[in-house]
């Protein structure tokens, strides 16, 4: 890091860990604003921000940003815990029909493991689901009118799959969305800040230079806003119930531990369970420094190993 080069403000009583503490003050200088938070054994242990929230206030470790494709953590934890109480049969075929969606009949065997696990055979139309106007449903629909494409039963990631996911969560709860959410995953925990895009910035989120509309149509995969603090005590409260529904290829793992990231023009988020979840780390960036969230868990997951004393080389994150 060069000298007089810009440092990330530290939470008071925070542990000084030196290597993670020289990770993320590499990333502040290229974004407009940063936060990371880590978590061990459920309490906190570590927070750092930097830059502005909307109304111009200190960013920190409770400021909500933009979450991108880690916004499908939360929709797997909904449907974890609808499955717990046997609201929602993983093996089941999705209920198309009940979710008012017009498919084709190709679609009516598919599961909800096969969303989970992105193995359905929903295509990939990526620029569908940005900054156009309408819900998620619109692309989704578009999407069925077509049978399962011929990856159906390889890991080949889409949208599409967590939208659907996300207006099952809706339908089986009767709830919209945000409120969905709250009442299955942080109302448990205690945690009051996460909030959809569709809402519109608060003054106290982190800034999103590209506009939070664009983002609206993402629906279960990407719609999510909220801070590190509140996504590292979410990843923590995972129990061994909710990891019969959060496996390998809908979540990333490596030789650390597993995971999600998440990456969209103007914002890229990480979040990595490590040491058999003992260790959370949550990290997002208002900025494209580094380019991908793939990349920020590269910057961030190491360093906070070595300092841990977990360190076992550069990640090898499958899928990628």
């Amino acid at each position: 890091m060069p000298p007089g080069a810009p440092l990330a403000r530290v939470d008071r009583g925070s542990a000084d860990w030196a290597y993670l503490s020289a990770a993320v003050n590499s990333l502040v200088g290229g974004n407009e604003t940063l936060s990371v938070s880590v978590v061990r054994d459920g309490a906190k242990v570590y927070g750092a921000a930097s830059g502005a929230t909307v109304d111009g206030s200190d960013v920190n470790t409770d400021t909500p940003f933009v979450l991108a494709s880690v916004s499908k953590l939360v929709t797997a934890l909904s449907i974890a815990r609808l499955a717990e109480r046997g609201l929602v049969d993983l093996d089941g075929a999705v209920p198309w029909d009940k979710l008012g969606l017009r498919h084709h009949a190709a679609w009516n065997d598919v599961t909800v493991r096969e969303l989970l696990a992105h193995t359905s055979g929903m295509p990939v139309a990526r620029k569908s689901w940005l900054d156009l106007p309408g819900s998620c449903a619109v692309p989704l629909t578009a999407a069925l009118a077509e049978p399962p494409a011929v990856h159906r039963g390889r890991w080949t990631y889409s949208n599409g799959n967590y939208c659907a996911l996300g207006l099952l969560v809706e339908y089986v709860t009767g709830k919209h969305l945000d409120n969905a959410a709250r009442l299955l995953v942080f109302d448990p925990i205690g945690v009051t800040g996460p909030h959809l895009t569709t809402t519109g910035a608060k003054p106290f989120d982190a800034p999103y230079a590209k506009g939070l509309g664009r983002l609206d149509r993402l629906g279960g995969a990407g719609t999510w806003m909220a801070s590190t603090n509140d996504v590292a005590r979410m990843m923590s409260a995972v129990t061994i119930d909710d990891m019969d529904t959060l496996v390998w290829p809908g979540i990333m793992i490596d030789q650390y531990g597993w995971g999600h990231t998440g990456t969209v023009d103007g914002a890229k988020a990480c979040t990595w369970v490590l040491d058999g979840g003992q260790t959370v780390i949550a990290a997002a960036v208002s900025g494209n420094v580094p380019s991908s969230g793939s990349e920020l868990c590269d910057v961030l997951v190491p360093a906070l190993a070595v300092d841990v004393g977990l360190y076992a080389g550069d990640p090898i994150r499958s899928p990628l």
